[in-house]
């Protein structure tokens, strides 16, 4: 027999009767109680035994009913948009704020009240470095779950809102029992977490044309502009006295500093004229701060202290006098109410205003022939 055959014989005999290692291989549920143990005891010096580690899928309308009265619910957000939930019962709660106040775990029973947010706070770090842990050692399984990258983001306060903040999605939970403290305190912690990770919301088909499509709709749409010629301002005695006939004088400037508003805004200048023997406006710049600077100026409130006219029109100023001088206004050529627009006259049959304020229509400014006014692209930007 040679010296090989006589070491393996004398292995083999030393070897009867041993029971083989107990190494267990890297599991959830192992990973769990690495996690805990290490977390507690790292972060507040907390003595925590796992007692037991069960895993079960779960739906959203079974966790309500799966928690503790009085515990405290830690929702958690992980990567995608997904959202987890840890569960710390009133006894693990309680031990974990004592040991943090005191320096350990009463023997005493703790109180039986509602979680409040100095206690999530006083839990919240244990929870993420447990969340770390378990994503660490978890990562040696064979077929991960998909726990990574989860934390703590906000306590919820009722066990019902757990279906307003979570999918309708299976879950995975860990129900883990728990020893703390040197007392043995038990209690219970639950951790939930998506089964699957989400998938990441992708853009529909033609999606990518969101962005023209909705300008096309916008530019497609219809706006109102409307144009103010002139603006005055009169008291309220003045405007409670006017009568038919009474003549409201427009300056000559004001044909060129015509408004175009639009839902009562200030859109642009624009300059009042004709061109092919329509009345027509030729936009104009609009100088930033227009709007702000529409006072006197352009209301021309030196012209518009009051209505004028021919010299025998009694000024406004004698108001008391007014209801016998109407009488005597003169016939001003049969003109028609300032209504609609369609019932305006052609620019030539219009008659002289008099007074020199207004020159005849005819006589307004060209503002070219049709072939020189400028499109759309070529007009001054309005800002």
């Amino acid at each position: 027999m040679s010296d090989a055959d006589i070491i393996s014989a004398m292995r083999r005999k030393a070897g009867v009767g041993r029971p083989p290692p107990d190494v267990q291989p890297m599991s959830p549920a192992k990973a769990l109680r690495l996690a805990m143990a290490k977390a507690a005891e790292d972060t507040i010096g907390l003595v925590l035994q796992v007692l037991d580690v069960t895993e079960e899928r779960s739906a959203i309308s079974r966790l309500p009913g799966q928690v503790p009265d009085n515990a405290l619910l830690s929702l958690l957000e992980g990567p995608n948009n997904a959202y987890g939930l840890a569960v710390w019962d009133k006894n693990a709660v309680s031990a974990i704020v004592e040991q943090q106040t005191t320096g350990k775990v009463l023997n005493l029973p703790p109180e039986d009240r509602p979680p409040t947010a100095t206690d999530a706070v006083m839990c919240s770090e244990l929870c993420n470095r447990v969340l770390r842990q378990f994503e660490t050692h978890v990562a040696e399984v064979a077929d991960p779950p998909e726990v990574a990258g989860f934390h703590v983001a906000a306590q919820l306060r009722e066990a019902r809102s757990i279906a307003i903040a979570f999918d309708d999605v299976p879950y995975r939970l860990y129900r883990v029992s728990v020893k703390l403290g040197r007392g043995g305190r038990e209690g219970e912690v639950f951790f939930v977490f998506p089964y699957a990770a989400p998938k990441p919301k992708t853009m529909d088909e033609g999606a990518g044309d969101f962005s023209s499509t909705f300008q096309n709709v916008v530019l497609k749409s219809e706006a109102r502009l409307d144009t103010v010629l002139h603006r005055v301002r009169l008291t309220l005695a003045d405007v409670t006295s006017l009568t038919e006939g009474m003549i409201i004088p427009i300056p000559r400037e004001a044909l060129s500093r015509v408004e175009l508003r639009a839902d009562d805004r200030l859109v642009s200048r624009a300059r009042l004229g004709q061109i092919n023997g329509k009345r027509a406006v030729r936009v104009v710049l609009c100088v930033e701060g227009d709007e702000e600077d529409l006072g006197d100026d352009m209301f021309g409130a030196g012209d518009m202290g009051g209505l004028s006219g021919p010299s025998d029109f009694p000024a406004l100023s004698g108001m008391g006098d007014m209801a016998g001088a109407a009488d005597d206004l003169p016939d001003l050529g049969g003109l028609p109410p300032l209504g609609a627009m369609g019932d305006f006259p052609a620019m030539g049959d219009l008659p002289p205003l008099g007074g020199g304020d207004l020159p005849p229509l005819g006589d307004l400014p060209p503002l070219g022939d049709g072939e020189g006014f400028p499109a759309m692209g070529d007009l001054p930007p309005l800002e």
